[in-house]
């Protein structure tokens, strides 16, 4: 208990000194680090870790803390706070159980984050002074100190005062440490100070109790329950009628995408494919998810009575897979005709990465349809964090600017050119926006000249420290001090 309650105090301090009054920046990385070597520490020390292969959720957790002094996506910067608890979390989960189901999964993150609160009462009963006869004995010297420093402090600080005004250099000394003093001690300081404090004293608490909630025994995370089986159950009739029907409606529906979408775009040229592929990607999407529901209760169930309706399900849900997988490559090219009219945003590219990973995931599902034993909760984790980690490096602003400012060159008649959302791109599009300076039109350029030359200034006037270390606002920096920018242009 010790240590824990030393390294959560290390912890408490070492946040507020990266975070304080501080913009996210290298400080992230270092802290996480930090957590995760605390966190595996202490799990091995106390003999926890019972699924070694969890570890691979560092990885991901380590990269999605390297985005806060790599890039300066403000949306990231919120999202990815959250996302990195939550697979902190899910890795626990994993490392302290060898096989865990889904509702047991599921029960386990609600008692990893409950447990936590409920533990900062050990942690608070575990620093209280013990009352002993001792007591007062330490009461006695405590009044005897603070008699002693209330003779010895007036003393000090009029010889101190005497000093200061017989020596210049011995004054500047002092007058900082004073000046100092005075802040602290003003009513805004006071404030400050106790505000500090506070997230301090918090911070210790919340990492105390959540490590006592992993490690120690009879908590709400690590005492043994026994498990309910909740699996929904249906007649075989039932579902074999869903799997059939829903698969006759997906033959009819690819039939359709194949002969409007993908052949009646490339050949007849008044086919208005833009407004055509709007229309279904967002659905189209929704549908794929439901898919993936209906196999996997289908699948769960196991009531088949013959060894032809197990043949026939099993047929049916690969159909369902194949199918699925049809509308996924449809939704997709419809968001690909749509990007190349209507140019890249936040959600279209969101979109793509939420169909790609459902394509991913569709292969797992397709080894569990075929009898191979498979973590299917477990794999589409890691799926969906490899994405999620794929999509912050891919450095999403600088490929929207990129992208929709090739296709304003590459376009004849520049239309449907949003300049208004490629100005509200931080720091990682400068180096394409600076492109724009080239445009043939007067009100891009003074438009994009108003944009940077609002960056460069906001750039000069923030001196950062060195816990917000951010190398994208380092480059802006770099690239718009050779940028040659008007500053009489106002619109």
């Amino acid at each position: 208990m010790n240590i824990i309650i030393g390294i959560s105090v290390f912890l408490a301090i070492l946040q507020s000194i990266l975070f304080w009054n501080k913009k996210p920046g290298i400080s992230v990385f270092i802290f996480t680090l930090a957590c995760v070597l605390y966190l595996i520490y202490i799990l091995n020390k106390n003999k926890r870790i019972e699924n070694k292969k969890a570890l691979i959720f560092i990885a991901p957790i380590i990269l999605l803390s390297c985005t806060y002094f790599i890039f300066n996506n403000i949306l990231f910067k919120a999202l990815n706070a959250f996302v990195i608890v939550i697979l902190g979390i899910i890795m626990c989960v994993y490392l302290c159980n060898k096989k865990i189901k889904c509702p047991e999964f599921i029960k386990k993150i609600g008692y990893v984050i409950g447990g936590m609160f409920e533990e900062t009462s050990e942690v608070i009963d575990y620093c209280k002074i013990p009352e002993s006869k001792g007591d007062k004995k330490t009461l006695t010297k405590l009044k005897k100190l603070g008699k002693a420093l209330l003779i010895a402090i007036p003393v000090i600080l009029i010889v101190l005062v005497l000093l200061m005004s017989a020596d210049k250099v011995f004054k500047d000394i002092f007058d900082g440490i004073f000046l100092n003093l005075s802040k602290i001690l003003s009513l805004k300081g006071i404030v400050n100070l106790a505000s500090r404090f506070s997230v301090i004293l918090i911070t210790f608490l919340l990492c105390g109790g959540f490590i006592v909630n992993l490690v120690k025994d009879h908590t709400m995370f690590t005492e043994e329950r026994k498990e309910t089986k909740t699996s929904i159950k249906f007649e075989n009739l039932t579902i074999s009628m869903i799997l059939t029907v829903l698969n006759i409606i997906y033959l009819i529906f690819s039939f359709i995408q194949i002969t409007n979408l993908f052949i009646h775009t490339s050949n007849n040229p008044e086919f208005d494919y833009a407004n055509y592929a709007r229309q279904g990607f967002f659905q189209l999407m929704i549908v794929s998810f439901i898919n993936f529901i209906i196999l996997i209760i289908a699948n769960i169930n196991k009531i088949e009575k013959t060894k032809a309706q197990k043949v026939y399900n099993k047929i049916m849900s690969l159909l369902i897979v194949l199918f699925t997988i049809i509308i996924i490559i449809s939704a997709f090219y419809r968001m690909n005709l749509y990007q190349e009219t209507y140019g890249y945003t936040y959600l279209r590219i969101f979109v793509d990465f939420i169909l790609i990973t459902e394509l991913l995931i569709s292969v797992p599902v397709i080894v569990f349809l075929l009898g191979r034993k498979v973590d299917l909760l477990k794999t589409s984790i890691i799926i969906v964090s490899f994405m999620y980690v794929l999509l912050n490096f891919m450095n999403i602003d600088n490929f929207i600017a990129k992208k929709n400012i090739d296709r304003y060159f590459g376009n004849q008649s520049k239309t449907n050119f949003d300049i208004n959302y490629l100005c509200d791109l931080g720091t990682d599009a400068t180096g394409e926006m600076v492109k724009l300076l080239q445009s043939e039109d007067e009100y891009i350029v003074k438009k994009v000249n108003n944009y940077l030359l609002n960056q460069k200034e906001n750039l000069r006037l923030v001196n950062n420290s060195w816990q917000e270390y951010n190398i994208s606002k380092e480059n802006a920096r770099k690239i718009l001090e050779d940028c040659h920018l008007k500053s009489n242009y106002y619109e």
